[in-house]
């Protein structure tokens, strides 16, 4: 079935508005329908009644795409950073309010409907994508694990029939060696294979320890995958695909960028590293160097069965395992007395999914049953080393903060769309979701000097907390075809993100889930086979919203406060656009306006020095923005082909990406916080005349702005640590497919 299936190309042409899949031929200028699954079904994008962008193979290429970070410059109202080494994905101002493991996060990552859990695990590459799909707003009703804020569905190429694959070597600055390719076929009459990896080596780093003179945020990741479909009979196909990657570099290093209380003469907030700061712009000073170390392992099989005209029916099985070791510097400075951390964690996942699908003249439907659980372990160990009373050197950590968690979470869902005329359709769905939590902290924490004689004092705290939740959360919308080119759609959806707590932190409470409510309107519309525009404007309401602040004090250096703070409300518009000027020309954009705020809550700001030594200095955080969430951000791509007669194409390309300012805490700090900024990336690509080679120059970041991704404080140090975004890099790109 799906042999016959995958000789016709879905995929990857133009239509997914300010995707940018981009003509490379005069006949391509047309455009072209874009079939995505976002619903669980495949469905004509314009067809689809909420928020969502697709980028398909040529775009993510095109763009440089090579993890889920670069999402944020070609999608509305997406942002994303990194902090100690996690994926901090928010769509619509909601996402990951924290820096402790184990707490879920708003916004979830799916590879082949396989769901990435841990935000430590999303940074892994993206490679041999036929698409990446970004649904915004909650999906309570279809994928059931915490997506309040959306969902991001990586969909890989899969097997063809006849032999296919291609090659792609890029080489750069900063010691940049690119290659990635797949090869895929007919292995006998009833199974076919395919094979793709992708190496990124970048031998320099963008910046260079000034203590140890190595490279700093250098890169070096594997990453493979292999698939066998086999055609079990007429009507029913299993896919297995199983997927390896490791990254073993000094990749997502953060930076100082100043002393938490400046100036300060009181000793608890005074920073410890003063004497070892960096100097100059991305300096970065330490007497270690940092370490990322990862390596994931997935397994999914996927049985589809088509029983007849009307149902079909679908099986996917997940196993993923991710293992992360980071070795930093919390005082971010090179002074001897370093406040070291290796922060570990060890991942073990099973996903289980079981879907049903009907569909008739007038009826659409998708009911599922669904399972996850997760095994989850966390060493959270800094502080000078101890030996015998002494904290100078040895191999034993002043805090060892290790932390257990276990997940089970279980659902049921149904949704579906009835058309009750030829323009007029009512689509409704209801999930129930139960979530069982479970989590273990047993610390170990030396206080030096703390008993009678000078000895040392060791502290053994326990902290362990279990608890079940359940909600039910429904989906209710009309659809309006106002005629063949025109979708006007609302929808009113719910999400819910299960209550869950930190490991790896010293205390173990689980926290109240959060819950949001949405209302959608929506425009789809394409004028003309050149010209389409999409339309979406929201507004939300989150109930209970989990946040996260650690202060300094206590005898680990600092205390974790995790809780149901406030709600949060936002409201937003967002518009993208794709229009075929011309045969050679193609301009795409994408505009996107959110105003988030929340409710009534107060609480104590880690940089307000009044709250240290005990002092308890409450801010009212109403009316505040949201993490992460600009109110305006936008990207404008143009396409340019100019045709060579027989001797091939030269397409010039360029995108123009623009977010304004945003803020890294709940409190709108202008020190916790990134200046708008706009980034500039452009690329000339020849094709030759058959299609099958090409040869680029590109650059991405021309005018080498210094942005910051995220950035925090560290109470442990009193100081704040800062991440950023690539400065300008060039090279040169050669491809061949066949």
């Amino acid at each position: 079935m799906l042999l016959n299936k995958l000789t016709t190309k879905i995929g990857c042409t133009a239509l997914a508005i300010a995707i940018g899949l981009l003509p490379t031929t005069a006949t391509a200028a047309l455009l072209e329908e874009i079939v995505v699954t976002a619903q669980k079904r495949e469905q004509n994008l314009q067809d689809v009644s909420t928020a969502v962008t697709a980028l398909g193979t040529d775009r993510l290429a095109d763009a440089g795409i090579t993890d889920v970070l670069g999402l944020q410059y070609y999608v509305p109202s997406v942002t994303i950073g990194t902090t100690f080494g996690y994926a901090n994905l928010f769509i619509r101002g909601l996402g990951l309010n924290t820096v402790f493991a184990n707490v879920d996060p708003s916004v979830t990552l799916y590879v082949d409907g396989a769901i990435i859990a841990q935000p430590g695990a999303q940074l892994f590459s993206f490679f041999d994508l036929e698409r990446a799909e970004v649904l915004r707003g909650p999906q309570g009703t279809l994928y059931g694990r915490n997506a309040t804020g959306g969902t991001i569905n990586l969909v890989s190429v899969k097997p063809t029939e006849e032999l296919t694959g291609n090659i792609r070597v890029s080489a750069g600055d900063f010691g940049l060696f690119q290659a990635e390719g797949a090869v895929g076929g007919r292995i006998t009459d009833r199974v076919l294979g395919r094979f793709a990896f992708q190496s990124i080596v970048r031998q320099e780093g963008y910046s260079t320890n000034q203590a140890t003179g190595n490279d700093v945020d250098d890169t070096n990741k594997q990453s493979f995958r292999g698939q066998l479909l086999f055609d079990v009979t007429d009507n029913v196909d299993f896919l297995l695909s199983a997927e390896y990657g490791t990254e073993l570099d000094a990749a997502n290093a953060f930076y100082f960028k100043r002393e938490t209380f400046p100036g300060a003469t009181n000793p608890g907030a005074v920073a410890l590293g003063i004497g070892g700061y960096p100097t100059g712009e991305r300096g970065f000073a330490s007497d270690i160097d940092p370490q990322n170390d990862r390596e994931t392992f997935s397994i999914t099989g996927t049985l589809d069965w088509q029983i007849n005209d009307n149902w079909a029916l679908k099986n996917i099985f997940n196993y993923r395992q991710t293992d992360l070791a980071i070795y930093q510097d919390l005082d971010v400075s090179a002074v001897t007395t370093s406040i070291f951390q290796e922060f570990v964690f060890d991942s073990r996942t099973i996903s289980e999914e079981l879907q049903l699908s009907y569909s008739s003249d007038r009826v659409r439907a998708t009911g599922g049953l669904y399972y996850f659980t997760e095994d989850f372990l966390n060493l959270n160990l800094l502080d000078a080393l101890r030996v015998g009373g002494s904290f100078a050197g040895g191999t034993e950590k002043r805090v060892q903060l290790v932390g257990n968690a276990d997940t089970d979470s279980y659902a049921a869902y149904l949704n579906g769309i009835f058309d009750i005329s030829e323009q007029l359709s009512i689509k409704a769905g209801i999930r129930y979701t139960s979530d069982d939590r479970r989590i273990v902290n047993n610390n170990r924490i030396w206080i030096a000097g703390a008993l009678p004689g000078g000895g040392d004092l060791l502290l053994t705290p326990m902290f362990r907390d279990d608890d079940s939740f359940s909600d039910t959360t429904g989906e209710l919308g009309i659809e309006w075809r106002a005629n063949d080119d025109t979708l006007i759609y609302y929808t009113y959806s719910q999400g819910f993100k299960a209550g869950s707590g930190q490991v790896g932190a010293n205390a173990a409470n689980i926290i109240d889930p959060e819950t949001i409510e949405n209302h959608e309107f929506g425009l789809k519309t394409t004028f003309s086979e050149r010209f389409v525009v999409n339309i979406a404007a929201y507004s939300y309401e989150v109930t209970d919203i989990q946040l996260d602040r650690t202060l300094p004090g206590g005898p680990t250096g600092f205390i974790t406060v995790f809780e149901n703070a406030t709600t949060q409300d936002g409201i937003g518009l967002e518009l993208e656009a794709l229009w075929a000027v011309t045969e050679a020309l193609t301009i795409s954009a994408n505009l996107s306006y959110q105003d988030t705020e929340y409710g009534s809550f107060l609480t104590s700001d880690p940089t307000d020095i009044g709250n240290i030594g005990g002092g308890n200095v409450t801010v009212d955080i109403s009316g505040n923005s949201a993490r992460q969430s600009p109110d305006f951000a936008g990207n404008l791509n143009g396409t340019y082909d100019i045709y060579l007669q027989n001797s091939g194409i030269l397409t010039f390309s360029g995108d123009l990406s623009y977010k304004g300012e945003v803020f890294f805490s709940e409190f709108n700090n202008d020190i916790l916080s990134e200046d708008a900024y706009t980034i500039f990336d452009a690329r000339v690509r020849y094709t030759s005349p058959d299609g099958q080679w090409t040869a680029e120059v590109w650059g991405k970041n021309l005018t080498d702005e210094l942005v910051e991704s995220g950035n925090f404080a560290i109470a442990t140090s009193r100081s704040i640590a800062v991440t950023y975004l690539p400065p300008r890099t060039w090279g040169v790109t050669v491809g061949y497919e066949f």
